[in-house]
C-alpha cells in the first residue's frame, strides 16, 4: 500500500521491492551492494522519494541496517540499496526510522503535499537528531522512462563510539596490536624491506643507531657490524624505496634546540640531494592563550564530494553539525613564574609503506623503546649499540643492569581502507614543511596520494583519529574518548603514561553515577612529587575519583622483578624495577579500543601533534583485551571475559605482590639467605602492584596549568 487515509488513492505496488532480499519489511538487513530501484512504477505516480542511506561520512550503511518507513502506522514498501525510493501519489506524511548497532538511532518526519511541485516534501527532524546528517535535494528526473520530481533525503547515521569531526571510520581494516618493541620493531624491520616504492616515518625522536631486531639467539654476541645492519638507519639504507623522514622539534622551527631530537646522520641524509632519502624537522609552535573547539562541519559538504552523483545535484543549504565534546579556554602561560615558552611538540609515532601498510603506535625510535613481553629486569638486549659482549654477557649472567630499564608500550599494524589516512596525514604535514620551505625542504619532493586500499572482507571498523595544531586543526581522538567514557557499561580501562585529564573529569564522574555497576581500571607511572609539574593535576584527579567511587576506582602500576647472587655468591638480593609504562592505550566493555601516540593528558587532546587508532569491534577488541591483562597478570592466569572477575584477578595479583614488595621493604630491600633461592614466599607474580597517589597539597613542586602536562 502507497499511501492512506482521506482522499489517498490506494496502489498495489507489485514487485516493486524487486531486488530485495525476502523477507525484508523495514526491520531485516539490506545488502551492502547497490541495488537499483527500477522496478516499474505505478501509473498514478506524482513522484519519487529516495533515502540515500549513508552513515556520517557518507559512506553506505552496511547490511544490518534496520529501515522503517511508516504512513499512519503502516508499513511501507520500498525498493532498492542503498538508495531506498518510494513512489507518492497523494497528500500523505510519513515517519522513517534508522538504527544500526553502534550508530544513534534517526527518526524524521516527510510531509507531502500532493503536488508535482518541487517544494512539495517536507523534511523534519525529530528531537534530539541535530547531530546526525539531514540534507535534501528536489530535482526533475527520468525516471522508468517518465520525468518526476525526485525529492532525495541523504541521511548520515551518527556513530556512537567514533569521532564525527574526524576521517572516516571505515570498514574492512586488517588491525594487530602489538605488545612489545620487539613485536613491533620486528615487525617493521619485516616490512621495510619489503617495501618497493616509498617509505614515510614520522616521529618525536629519532636514534640512528636505534635497533629494530635483537634475535635473542645471536644478540649478546654479536658484532657491531651485525647490530648496525638492523638498526633503523642502516635498514633504511639498505633498502631503495624513497625515504621521507619527519621528526618533531622543540620550542620553534629550526631554532636552537631543532637538533635535539635527531642526529647527525639523519641530518647529513635530510642535506644531500638526490639520494632518495629526505628529511625535515616540524616544530609544534602553539602558544599563548586561545579557545579550543572541535570545528563544525557540513554533512551536505561530504555528501557532495563523495556520493555517487552528489557533485551534480543541489542540495537545500544543511545546518552545520557541532561536536558534542564542549569547547573550553586553554592557558599555555600558566607557569610558576611568568614565562612564555613554546614548549608544544609534534609526539605522532608513525609509518606508512608503499601507501598499504600502516603503524600506529607509542614507540619512537629510541633506545629506551624496546622491550618483549617479559619486561626481564636482565635482559641483554636492552644495551647500547656499543656495549661490549662482555657487558652484554654480565647483564645476562645478572652481574650488571642493563642500560636501559623495562618499557611497557604498543603499536599496531594496518593493513585496509584507513592506512591511506595515515597516509594523508604524513602528507599533509610534509606539504605544508615544503611549502614553509624549512631545513632541508629544498632537497625534499612533494608525491601523490592515490586511495585504492580494497577493504577485507574479514576487517574490522577502524578510525585513524589525530590531533593536530594550527592549521591543520584536527581533534578527532578528543571526540573519540569522551564518546567511550559517555558510553560506557562495565568498564573503562587505562594504561598510561600519565593520568592527568581534569577535561574528562566531570564526564568520567557523571557515567560511573549514572552506572552503578561501572568500573575504572587505571594503570600508570608514580609521581616524583620534587620535581613532576603534573603532579597536582594528577593526584587531584585521583582524589575526586577515590572518594566518590572507593571501590570502583582501581589504580595500579606496574614493577619487574628478578634476583640477583652478589657479594661473591654469598647473598641473594631481590631486584625490584619500576616498570616505565609507557602505554597509552584506552579499552572500554569489550567494544572499543583506542592505542597510539596520545596520552591521557589534556596536552593530548587539545593542541599535541598526536595519532592513534580506534577500533570498534567486539570480537577483536576482546581479544586484545585478553592479551594486555595476560602479559601482566601471573603466569597461567587465563583473563577473565567478565569485566569484576578480571578486574578482581588484577586486584588479587596486585595484592600478593604487595605483600612480597612489603616484606621485602621491611628487610631494607636486602633478604640475605646465604646463596639459596628465594622462597615462594617471595617472589612476585605477575607484574601489578597497587599504586597510591597522595593528596595534591604533597606536590612540592609547584604546578603549571592544567593543559600545560
Amino acid at each position: 500500500m502507497v499511501c492512506a487515509g482521506t482522499g489517498c488513492q490506494i496502489e498495489t505496488l507489485e514487485n516493486f521491492d524487486a531486488g530485495v532480499p525476502d523477507g525484508v519489511d523495514g526491520g531485516v538487513g539490506l545488502p551492502d551492494a547497490f541495488v537499483p530501484p527500477d522496478a516499474p512504477l505505478p501509473p498514478s505516480t506524482n513522484a519519487l522519494i529516495e533515502i540515500h542511506m549513508l552513515d556520517l561520512w557518507a559512506q553506505p550503511l552496511p547490511a544490518a541496517t534496520h529501515l522503517r518507513v511508516t504512513h499512519d502506522g503502516v508499513l511501507v514498501p520500498t525498493a532498492g540499496w542503498p538508495i531506498v525510493s518510494f513512489p507518492v501519489i497523494d497528500a500523505a506524511t510519513y515517519e522513517v526510522h534508522i538504527a544500526l548497532e553502534g550508530h544513534e538511532d534517526l527518526d524524521f518526519g516527510i510531509t507531502y503535499d500532493g503536488t508535482t511541485n518541487l517544494d512539495a516534501v517536507v523534511v523534519r527532524r525529530s528531537p534530539g537528531t541535530e547531530h546526525a546528517g539531514l540534507v535534501t535535494a528536489h530535482d526533475r528526473l527520468t525516471v522508468s522512462g517518465r520525468n518526476l520530481p525526485v525529492h532525495t533525503i541523504v541521511t548520515g547515521l551518527r556513530h556512537r563510539w567514533f569521532s564525527a569531526q574526524g576521517r572516516p571510520a571505515r570498514r574492512g581494516n586488517h588491525v594487530r596490536l602489538m605488545t612489545s618493541g620487539e613485536e613491533a620493531w620486528g615487525q617493521v624491520a619485516e616490512d621495510l624491506l619489503g617495501a618497493s616504492e616509498r617509505v614515510h616515518v614520522a616521529t618525536w625522536w629519532w636514534d640512528s643507531t636505534f635497533e629494530l631486531v635483537r634475535d635473542p639467539a645471536t644478540h649478546v654476541t654479536s658484532t657491531l657490524a651485525d647490530r648496525q645492519a638492523n638498526t633503523i638507519l642502516g635498514i633504511l639504507d639498505d633498502i631503495f624505496p624513497d625515504k621521507r623522514v619527519l621528526v618533531g622539534q622543540f620550542i620553534d622551527q629550526d631554532g636552537s634546540l631543532s637538533w635535539l631530537s635527531t642526529d647527525a646522520d639523519l641530518r647529513d641524509r635530510g642535506a644531500t640531494a638526490g639520494d632518495g632519502f629526505e628529511f625535515m624537522g616540524q616544530a609544534n609552535e602553539t602558544s599563548g592563550m586561545f579557545h579550543f573547539e572541535v570545528a563544525d562541519f557540513s554533512f551536505g559538504d561530504r555528501v557532495r564530494a563523495s556520493w555517487m552523483d552528489a557533485a551534480d545535484r543541489t542540495f537545500d543549504a544543511d545546518t552545520p553539525i557541532s561536536s558534542t565534546l564542549p569547547g573550553r579556554d586553554v592557558d599555555l602561560t600558566d607557569w610558576p613564574i611568568s614565562l612564555d615558552v613554546d614548549h608544544a611538540s609534534f609526539h605522532q609515532k608513525f609509518m606508512v609503506l608503499d601507501g598499504t601498510v600502516a603503524f600506529i603506535g607509542g614507540m619512537n625510535l629510541r633506545p629506551v623503546d624496546w622491550d618483549t613481553d617479559a619486561h626481564l629486569v636482565f635482559e641483554p638486549r636492552r644495551m647500547a649499540l656499543d656495549a661490549t659482549t662482555a657487558d652484554r654477557m654480565d647483564v645476562a649472567a645478572h652481574d650488571a643492569m642493563p642500560d636501559t630499564g623495562p618499557r611497557k608500550d604498543f603499536m599496531t599494524r594496518i593493513e585496509g581502507p584507513i592506512a591511506q589516512d595515515a597516509e594523508e596525514i604524513f602528507h599533509e604535514r610534509w606539504a605544508h614543511q615544503l611549502a614553509a620551505g624549512v631545513d632541508y625542504a629544498a632537497n625534499a619532493s612533494d608525491y601523490e596520494i592515490v586511495r585504492d586500499q580494497p577493504s577485507f572482507s574479514d576487517g574490522v571498523q577502524a578510525q585513524v583519529t589525530a590531533t593536530l595544531p594550527e592549521p591543520f586543526h584536527e581533534n578527532a581522538i578528543a571526540e573519540t574518548w569522551l564518546n567511550a567514557i559517555q558510553n560506557a557499561e562495565h568498564y573503562i580501562y587505562i594504561e598510561d603514561q600519565y593520568f592527568r585529564m581534569p577535561m574528562y573529569l566531570d564526564a568520567i564522574i557523571a557515567r560511573m553515577t549514572e552506572r552503578p555497576a561501572l568500573e575504572l581500571v587505571v594503570i600508570t607511572k608514580p609521581i616524583n612529587e620534587f620535581t613532576d609539574p603534573g603532579c597536582e593535576w594528577t593526584y587531584t584527579m585521583s582524589q575526586e575519583l577515590a572518594t566518590r567511587f572507593p571501590t570502583r576506582y582501581h589504580l595500579f602500576q606496574l614493577r619487574s622483578f628478578d634476583t640477583q647472587i652478589v657479594f661473591g655468591f654469598q647473598e641473594t638480593e631481590s631486584r625490584f624495577v619500576d616498570m616505565d609504562t609507557h602505554s597509552k592505550i584506552l579499552v572500554v566493555d569489550d567494544v572499543f579500543l583506542s592505542v597510539g601516540s596520545c596520552n591521557k593528558n589534556n596536552r593530548g587532546v587539545t593542541y599535541e601533534g598526536e595519532l592513534n587508532v580506534a577500533v570498534y569491534d567486539a570480537d577483536w577488541v576482546r581479544a586484545s583485551r585478553r592479551r594486555l591483562l595476560e602479559i601482566i597478570l601471573p603466569e597461567g592466569v587465563t583473563a577473565s571475559d567478565d569485566a569484576s572477575t578480571w578486574i578482581s584477578q588484577m586486584e588479587e595479583a596486585a595484592a600478593w605482590n604487595q605483600r612480597v614488595w612489603d616484606e621485602w621493604d621491611a628487610t631494607g630491600g636486602d633478604l640475605d639467605l646465604d646463596g639459596a633461592p628465594l622462597p615462594m614466599t617471595y617472589q612476585p607474580e605477575g607484574l601489578l602492584y597497587p599504586l597510591v597517589f597522595d593528596v595534591p597539597s604533597e606536590c612540592l613542586l609547584e604546578g603549571v596549568g592544567p593543559d600545560m602536562t
